[in-house]
C-alpha cells in the first residue's frame, strides 16, 4: 500500500466537508491514478455541492492523460463515468476500444452514442458475440446512423444466431482464454482440419492454411483475428466478408508496414480502407496516406481530402495516373500547380 492510499481512504470515511471539498477539487497531494478514482466516487456523493465539484474537477481533466489513464489502468467504475458523463468524444472511443470493458457498460452507452462513435462500437463484434443486448440498446439510439442500421442487421444475419445457441450449449467454465475461442469453436477448427485439404499460406501459430482459415464460420474467423500471427493476419484481411477484414484492423497489432501494404491493396473492401483512413495515428503516416490515394478503390471523397497531404513529385505523377479518378486527378493537377510555383 502507497503512503497516499490512507489519504483516500480517509476522505471516503470522514464526515469532514471541507476535506471532501478538497478532494472533489482535486487540490490533495495524491497522484492522479488516486485522484481520479476518489473524484468519480465523491462525484456520485449525496451532497449536490461535492459532487458538482467532483464532476467539474474530472471534466478539467487535460484529454492527454485521460486518455493514457483510460487506456491502461483505469478499474471499472472510472471508465463508466467517462463514457457516460465526461462528453469528450476521444476519451469516449478510448473506452469503447479497451478490450476488458465491461460488456454492460457498452450496451449502457450504446443508446446514447454519436454516430461516429456508433461505428466504433460496432468494430467491438467479440464484445457483441458475448452480449448481443448491445445491438439492442444501439437500436434504440434515437440518432442510429443508416450505417449503423445496416451493420446491425448483418451482424444478426451472421453472428449471432450460431453464438447464441452455442453459449447456452456451452458452459462459461469451458471457455478458453487464447483468443476467446470456446469449446465450439475448437471444434469447429478441428472438423474443418479434418475435412478440408491444406492449401495455400499456412499460419505457423494455429496450424491452419488458407484454405482452411477460410472454411471456418465467420464468428470463429473474427475470434481468431485477437492475437493472430502476421500469416493470419494475412490471410483474414483479405477475406470475403468484410467483418473480418474490420476485425483484423480492430483487434490486432499491425505494423505500420502491413497498413500500408493493405491500404494499397486494390482488392480490399472500400470499407475496410475507409476504417485506415479514418485512423489519424495511420493516416498520418506517409506511406500510408499515398497508398490510399494511390488505390482506385478507396472513395472519391477520402482520395481527394488526402491528396493534400502528397508531395510534389507525387501529385506530378497522380495528375496523369489514369487508375484513379477524375476528382483526385484534378485535385492533384490544382495542388501541383500551386506548390510546384
Amino acid at each position: 500500500m502507497s503512503e497516499q492510499e490512507p489519504l483516500v481512504e480517509q476522505v471516503l470515511a470522514s464526515e469532514n466537508v471541507e476535506l471532501r471539498i478538497l478532494a472533489a477539487q482535486g487540490v490533495l497531494p495524491l497522484a492522479p491514478e488516486q485522484l481520479i478514482p476518489l473524484q468519480v466516487a465523491l462525484a456520485g456523493s449525496e451532497d449536490p455541492m461535492i459532487a458538482g465539484y467532483a464532476a467539474t474537477s474530472l471534466q478539467a481533466v487535460e484529454p492527454r492523460f485521460a486518455h493514457a489513464y483510460l487506456t491502461e489502468s483505469a478499474p471499472p467504475e472510472v471508465l463508466r463515468w467517462f463514457a457516460l458523463h465526461h462528453g469528450e468524444a476521444q476519451l469516449v472511443e478510448t473506452v469503447l476500444r479497451r478490450r476488458d470493458v465491461p460488456r454492460e457498460l457498452l450496451a449502457e452507452v450504446a443508446a446514447s452514442l454519436a454516430p461516429d462513435l456508433q461505428e466504433t462500437l460496432l468494430l467491438r463484434q467479440d464484445a457483441i458475440v458475448e452480449l448481443p443486448a448491445i445491438l439492442d440498446a444501439l437500436e434504440r439510439n434515437e440518432r442510429l446512423s443508416i450505417y449503423a442500421r445496416r451493420r446491425i442487421a448483418e451482424y444478426r444475419q451472421h453472428l449471432l444466431p450460431r453464438a447464441t445457441a452455442e453459449e447456452a450449449a456451452v458452459p462459461a467454465a469451458e471457455a478458453l482464454a487464447a483468443a476467446d475461442l470456446d469449446a465450439a469453436d475448437l471444434r469447429e477448427i478441428e472438423a474443418v482440419r479434418e475435412a478440408v485439404p491444406a492449401a495455400g499460406e499456412v499460419d505457423e501459430k494455429s496450424g491452419l492454411s488458407e484454405s482452411q482459415v477460410r472454411s471456418l464460420p465467420v464468428p470463429v474467423r473474427i475470434k481468431l483475428s485477437k492475437g493472430a500471427s502476421r500469416t493470419l493476419r494475412n490471410i483474414l484481411i483479405r477475406d470475403s466478408n468484410r467483418l473480418v477484414a474490420l476485425a483484423v484492423l480492430a483487434n490486432s497489432a499491425m505494423s505500420e508496414d502491413e497498413i500500408e501494404q493493405v491500404a494499397g491493396n486494390r482488392s480490399i473492401d472500400d470499407e475496410v480502407l475507409t476504417f485506415i483512413a479514418r485512423r489519424r495515428e495511420w493516416v498520418s503516416r506517409y506511406g500510408i496516406c499515398r497508398a490510399l490515394v494511390l488505390n482506385p478503390r478507396v472513395p472519391v471523397g477520402i482520395g481527394v481530402r488526402l491528396t493534400s497531404r502528397l508531395s510534389v513529385r507525387d501529385l506530378k505523377v497522380l495528375r496523369k495516373d489514369r487508375n484513379v479518378s477524375e476528382p483526385v486527378r484534378a485535385s492533384a493537377e490544382r495542388l501541383y500547380r500551386i506548390k510546384s510555383v
